[in-house]
């Protein structure tokens, strides 16, 4: 099998679960199984693993077309750490084809939020690159952008749970009581190289609470907000972002989170209140 003909098979898995021109798709990838595949199916060698990630990326944009949208997250929590962010250089810490992509991709442009950034490419790629969202997974950010015009998220060889940060922006909406806004003061240099301090802000969770997002690939399936398939072994699941948010905020408004949040030391009662009200860190 050729390198061609394996992402050919993956182009028609992803086609029959939905992926088609026009769609704007946020993508959190595992390509660890990918690279293996590429490596031992196809003979793909090390020094040509940068050209069959050209090739792989070229074809979700080819999938998507010029009236569609990709996201690539590059999410880094170093302003967080007191350590600056960067646009132009600054890693992000979740995949490594993210990374990829912002190191040699310049054809994608990266969004302003230093903690949760995007590398976009295609027809809003300029709009979502134009947003000054202070917060994290406010109104006026990506996130809210997704829900309202029709965004779907491509899960490539992982489990919902470890990518939806889409359900952190839904908590946010339900307004849950063990999360609360936190802003931030650090280093920031723009795309020009500027450096200057700024104050950003995210809804963090009370660290004394041990919570993560339990959401299943087959949970969106059988609801109907998502599909799936595999591909020479590779999970690929497609889920609608604007149908998926009811079923979210429903499931942790009216049913303490059943299919979407887990706890160790904590149980959701709404009739207490926030945990903490607010934080502030990064100051002086």
């Amino acid at each position: 099998m050729t390198d061609i003909e394996l992402l050919n098979d993956i182009k028609i898995k992803l086609n029959e679960i939905g992926v088609a021109a026009g769609d704007t798709v946020y993508v959190a990838s595992d390509i660890t199984g990918l690279l293996y595949l590429a490596k031992t199916e196809c003979d793909v060698k090390i020094k040509q693993r940068d050209e069959f990630l050209n090739k792989f990326v070229n074809t979700l944009q080819e999938m998507v077309g010029p009236e569609g949208t990709l996201l690539f997250p590059v999410f880094s929590w170093d302003f967080c750490r007191g350590n600056g962010f960067d646009i132009r250089s600054t890693k992000g810490e979740v995949g490594a084809l993210n990374n990829w992509i912002l190191k040699n991709r310049e054809d994608f442009i990266r969004t302003k939020h230093p903690m949760y950034s995007f590398l976009v490419w295609g027809k809003y790629a300029h709009r979502l690159a134009a947003m000054n969202n202070q917060d994290a997974w406010g109104d006026a950010g990506p996130f809210t952008f997704l829900r309202d015009n029709d965004g779907k998220q491509l899960f490539f060889d992982i489990q919902a749970h470890q990518g939806i940060t889409f359900g952190h922006y839904v908590e946010q909406c339900v307004d849950v009581p063990y999360r609360h806004p936190k802003y931030f003061f650090g280093s920031y240099t723009d795309k020009n190289g500027v450096t200057e301090t700024r104050c950003y802000s995210m809804y963090v969770r009370d660290l004394n609470v041990m919570q993560e997002i339990s959401i299943t690939n087959q949970w969106l399936i059988e609801n109907g907000v998502a599909a799936g398939a595999e591909s020479h072994g590779l999970t690929l699941t497609y889920c609608d972002l604007a149908k998926a948010y009811p079923l979210l905020y429903n499931d942790m408004k009216n049913n303490n989170g059943a299919n979407t949040l887990s706890f160790e030391n904590y149980e959701l009662d709404w009739s207490k209140g926030k945990t903490i009200p607010f934080e502030l860190g990064g100051l002086a």
